[in-house]
């Protein structure tokens, strides 16, 4: 799994087979290390929901009571921290949730790279600062240079880069807050193309052969199931909305989707 998919995402105290690691990855990062189980693989990127600093972020995820980590910490100031080597498992995503991203089928813990970015705000509505911008950036072009499965990309079932909303929708659909995508992807040089990705809001939703209700039914998704849409139609008016979805199977009415943030404008236009 390492090597062929890999996620960056922006460590509970699991003391079975743990180990203390001597030494950072992240050349000039503080080294504040806490006890870890074994290997990461995708990239995440996280806001912390307060806090001040990277130091100080990395002195929680020490506390045995804390029972969360991260790969590593970005500050306000720049300052990064790493508090676990990116081949072990951190444990910042908890579970996957009800209308998570399809690709999560395993912890994901166990395929990610996190990043946390310190963020006052509890909701996490504070924009980053040009400091904190510019040390992820280069942070995360580090990562990839180090681990080749991460793609500089939107993640997918491939892998790649996207936030914790991805995982968990609904606990933590404002983490990382505001957060510049395009501004990161043309930073390390990667594609910051969006997919259209929307959350089933009918308790069964048929999908047709044809934009309209009179086709055939090839599949059914269910209430909170997660779409990935590959192209927005014209068809049959479904309680006043006459746009459709092309997904994997056919075609849904756009009636019964919940678009998920980021998404391109063509999705919703």
């Amino acid at each position: 799994m390492k090597v062929s998919t890999t996620w960056i995402l922006p460590c509970a105290l699991l003391l079975a087979a743990c180990q203390l690691v001597t030494s950072q990855d992240e050349p000039g990062a503080l080294w504040i290390p806490v006890r870890i189980t074994q290997v990461a693989e995708l990239e995440r990127q996280n806001g912390t929901a307060g806090g001040s600093s990277a130091e100080g972020i990395g002195a929680w995820f020490q506390n045995p009571s804390s029972q969360v980590s991260a790969h590593y910490v970005v500050d306000q100031q720049g300052v990064v921290a790493q508090c676990v080597r990116e081949r072990d498992t951190a444990w910042a995503n908890g579970r996957i949730e009800a209308g998570a991203d399809p690709w999560w089928t395993t912890n994901p813990n166990a395929v990610t790279i996190s990043i946390e970015h310190v963020k006052s705000a509890t909701d996490n509505s504070n924009e980053l600062t040009a400091a904190q911008r510019q040390a992820s950036w280069r942070l995360i072009r580090n990562i990839i240079a180090r681990n080749p499965g991460i793609k500089a990309a939107w993640a997918d079932s491939t892998g790649g880069i996207t936030g914790h909303y991805s995982i968990s929708p609904i606990s933590r659909e404002r983490c990382p807050g505001p957060f510049p995508w395009a501004e990161m992807f043309e930073a390390i040089g990667g594609s910051g193309d969006a997919p259209c990705v929307g959350t089933v809001t009918a308790d069964a939703l048929r999908v047709r052969a044809q934009p309209n209700t009179q086709a055939a039914i090839v599949a059914t998704y269910y209430n909170g199931d997660s779409v990935t849409i590959s192209e927005r139609v014209t068809g049959e008016s479904v309680s006043g909305n006459t746009g459709w979805f092309r997904v994997a199977q056919g075609y849904v009415s756009a009636y019964y989707i919940t678009l998920r943030d980021p998404k391109p404008e063509w999705c919703f236009k």
